[in-house]
């Protein structure tokens, strides 16, 4: 069960996540942390885009600040160098929500101990997923 003590918690619910997704008739927003298992042996070009700031009243900029300051998470987690963590907003009513669109997400990378705002090098690394939940935005 997730502690509720900041304005926003990455919940790890993950056996509850999928049957409560089911009956969400209105945007929600889930989390995944992927972490790097490995070197790419290939070689990619790669299109640079600008990293979301926004995602409804998700800001990445008060996002980053929580992230850097405190334990968002509700399970016992020790960032490690280019682990990605992406929030992704799910909204039930569109068939098509697994598509990624500008703006429908936000992605935060770590790297020498500390969150940053963006991707990790995915053209160097290969990433595995790690654990993902649901977002749990709170009133102040």
């Amino acid at each position: 069960m997730c502690q509720v003590s900041q304005t926003i918690k990455f919940c790890s619910c993950s056996d509850k996540l999928a049957e409560a997704t089911k009956h969400v008739k209105s945007i929600y927003y889930i989390w995944k942390i992927e972490r790097v298992v490995g070197i790419n042996d290939f070689a990619m070009d790669g299109l640079l885009m600008e990293d979301p700031k926004q995602l409804d009243e998700l800001s990445a900029d008060a996002i980053l600040k929580e992230l850097n300051s405190k334990n968002l998470f509700d399970f016992d987690y020790k960032p490690q160098d280019n682990d990605s963590l992406e929030i992704k907003r799910v909204n039930p009513k569109k068939k098509h929500h697994k598509k990624k669109l500008i703006g429908s997400h936000l992605n935060f990378y770590y790297l020498i101990d500390k969150w940053h705002i963006g991707y990790p090098d995915a053209f160097t690394y290969q990433h595995e997923m790690y654990k993902k939940g649901n977002v749990k935005v709170l009133n102040k």
